[in-house]
This record gives C-alpha cells, sequence and structure tokens, in this order.
C-alpha cells in the first residue's frame, strides 16, 4: 500500500486535508499559511500520485485510485473525522472520497468540477489530452487565457508550478480522469454532507458562479460563495480571504 507524502501545520484537534489542483501541488496552499488558525485546526497538506513531494508515486491516476489513496492515508493518520479542502481536478477527488469514507464531515470545493466531470465532444477531448500530452505549448496557453489581469511574473510563475509539480504521465492522467469520469448520480444521492464551494468572480466562465449554481443544483447541503477579487487561485490572490472561509464553514 502506497501512503502519499505530505506537509503538516498545526496541532490543533480539528484535522483538514488539502488536495491540490492540475497544474500545481500542495505549494499553492503556501501563501495562506501564515493566516491559519494553527492552535485549533491541524491541517495537511497532501500530493496525489505524480505530483510534488509523491512525484516518484507511479499510479493509474484515476479517481477511484486517488480517493482510496486518501482514505488510506487518514488510516495512516489516525484521525477519526476531517475536513476536506479540494481545488479543481481535485474536487471530484474530494466527492468520491465522501462516497466512500464516512469520517469525512464536510467538503470545502475550490473553483469545482462535479461528479460529471467536463462534458465536451470525444474528438474535443481527445485534442485537449494531446496538446497536453505534447509537453508544449498547451500549459502556456491556459495559463495565459486564465491570467489576463496579471503581469509577466505571475504567469512565469504559474507556467513554471505548472510543469515542475508533475510529471507528464499525471497531468495526463489526471485531466483524462476529469474528462471520462462520471459519479454524478451516486454523487447526488449518496452525499449528505455540507458543502461550501468557494469560486472566483475572475475564473473561467465554466467555474463561474451562476454555472457553478446550476451544475450543483441536485446536491443536498450545498454554499456557494464569490470571492470578487479572484480568478481560479482564491489561496494565491487572496490568502486572508481563504484562510477565513475555510475556517469559518469548519467552525
Amino acid at each position: 500500500m502506497k501512503i502519499l507524502n505530505h506537509k503538516t501545520l498545526g496541532s490543533g484537534d480539528k484535522k483538514v486535508l488539502f488536495l491540490h489542483e492540475l497544474m500545481g501541488d500542495c505549494r499553492n496552499y503556501e501563501p495562506c499559511l501564515p493566516y491559519l488558525d494553527t492552535t485549533n485546526f491541524t491541517y495537511y497538506f497532501i500530493d496525489l500520485r505524480g505530483y510534488g513531494l509523491s512525484k516518484d508515486i507511479i499510479g493509474e491516476y484515476t479517481c477511484e485510485e486517488a480517493a482510496n489513496d486518501i482514505k488510506n492515508l487518514i488510516t495512516h493518520l489516525a484521525l477519526d473525522e476531517i475536513y476536506l479542502v479540494a481545488h479543481s481536478m481535485s474536487t471530484m477527488i474530494a466527492q468520491k472520497i465522501a462516497l466512500i469514507d464516512k469520517r469525512v464531515k464536510k467538503l470545502i470545493l475550490i473553483t469545482p468540477i462535479s461528479a460529471a466531470g467536463i462534458k465536451m465532444e470525444q474528438k474535443a477531448k481527445e485534442k485537449m489530452l494531446d496538446e497536453l500530452k505534447q509537453n508544449d505549448g498547451k500549459i502556456e496557453e491556459i495559463v495565459n487565457n486564465s491570467s489576463k489581469r496579471y503581469n509577466q511574473t505571475w504567469k512565469e510563475y504559474r507556467i513554471d508550478m505548472a510543469y515542475t509539480s508533475s510529471t507528464l504521465e499525471a497531468r495526463v492522467g489526471y485531466m483524462s480522469m476529469y474528462l471520462n469520469t462520471d459519479f454524478l448520480e451516486e454523487a447526488e444521492e449518496n452525499i449528505n454532507i455540507p458543502i461550501k464551494i468557494l469560486v472566483g468572480k475572475h475564473d473561467f466562465p465554466v467555474f463561474a458562479k451562476a454555472n457553478i449554481q446550476k451544475i450543483f443544483s441536485t446536491y443536498k447541503d450545498i454554499h456557494i460563495e464569490e470571492c470578487q477579487e479572484c480568478g481560479h487561485y482564491p489561496m494565491i490572490e487572496t490568502p486572508v480571504y481563504f484562510a477565513t472561509q475555510i475556517e469559518k464553514f469548519i467552525n
């Protein structure tokens, strides 16, 4: 059994696990670390297979595999109950974890993808995956399209993070996951815990508040908050606000 690598912060009774997105790793959360309550909370920043501290752990990079990896880590850490924070790509994984592990008491989904994944025509899926596999230009295109408000230094930082945080196989594998996985019916019927959703006003249209409200309208207990000053990375763009929202919802 593989145990995912992670960083730990704090010594509080409330245990919070953080999962990262496709084009970053647990370092994405570093800007908010000074503003987290380390007395009442313990935070675990986890890198999935092929990413960051777990880059040398090879896998199939599926939703089921990742969910079971987190379940095994919760057991390894001897945690009785946890609060799970996930960003973008990993929000699908977080929903799967909530289905298979009752120790998850609340979900906090940042710029999320529903359990249905992202829908597009088959040719468009294949084109996107092929471009990512080429490892030359697709990441730059995504960063430039999502960073029009920001300077070149930010763009270079995000591009470097995307390339250095993971293996190519992991990036392609997890992109394929959210393009081809669908367990929406199961999630709608069986996720009964509170879910906080945080979106950014300046994010891609697919992650806009109106679209997220529509996508998650069939879930049972949803609370959606829109950050007025960020795009896809509230933990980096608005770290004080981000830390406050996480702790407020858990409390």
